[in-house]
């Protein structure tokens, strides 16, 4: 019942397909080619219209293919917390009539791992798109193993990014604070905290990594998949205590 009723308020709710737009808005305006000469800089969807950029592609000065492997140049790097944030703020005005019609167990595991979920098939949708619009304006396959890889990489970076607004929204109802602190956080390790450590120590640390997750070789994607186990893990069981020092077996 609980992952019913949450799935439905997820998935049939505009707030999550907007979401899904505006990643794939951000997406569109990826930086694929810096002219030398001139500094200026193209986008993704300036291929859609600007021949010669097709054809440095064609050519093979532009590689986009190496480029979606990388780390994403738009700036849903920094707005991603926000986005895959939105399920939580769906699913919240709803926690009463859930723990009224279900034990707290589901409730805590239902609410939190659909929750997370939902915000790495944001990015999945998204990226999907984004992949598919490529292919119709190159005519070209550019589908591999590599690129799967990278698909559930970002999968992996959106259920990582949203973790953050699940854990708040227990003691915060502003929806606003619950958005934006993850966002400021989010900005401050991407910016300032990877340079505190060296590469194989800050590549765990900076939120952005994820989106790589897969790409990298076994030894550090086993490093990746613990780290997001232990995470997942104690986020689950601070979840789980706020669920049971609750007195009135709900929100307001």
């Amino acid at each position: 019942m609980v992952i019913k009723l949450y799935t439905k308020r997820i998935l049939f709710n505009k707030l999550f397909w907007l979401s899904v737009m505006a990643a794939l808005f951000l997406l569109m305006g990826s930086t694929v080619y810096v002219d030398i000469l001139s500094g200026k800089q193209y986008m993704f969807y300036n291929l859609i219209y600007d021949d010669m950029l097709k054809e440095l592609v064609y050519n093979g000065q532009i590689s986009l293919h190496n480029i979606m492997l990388g780390f994403d140049s738009s700036y849903l790097w920094m707005f991603c917390p926000i986005i895959v944030g939105i399920p939580c703020i769906m699913t919240k005005k709803i926690e009463r009539f859930v723990l009224f019609r279900s034990d707290k167990r589901k409730y805590v595991f239902g609410k939190f791992f659909l929750n997370i979920l939902a915000g790495g098939l944001m990015l999945f949708i998204a990226y999907l798109v984004y992949v598919s619009i490529a292919v119709v304006i190159l005519k070209d396959n550019i589908w591999d193993i590599n690129l799967v890889k990278k698909m559930l990489s970002v999968f992996c970076w959106g259920i990582m990014s949203a973790i953050p607004c699940n854990l708040l929204c227990e003691f915060l109802e502003n929806k606003y604070l619950i958005l934006c602190i993850p966002f400021v956080l989010n900005y401050f390790m991407y910016m300032f905290v990877p340079g505190w450590f060296t590469y194989d120590v800050g590549k765990y640390i900076d939120p952005s990594g994820y989106q790589i997750f897969f790409l990298h070789d076994k030894k550090t994607i086993i490093t990746y998949l613990l780290i997001s186990a232990f995470v997942i893990g104690i986020s689950t069981i601070f979840k789980w205590i706020m669920a049971e020092r609750r007195c009135d077996c709900g929100q307001k």
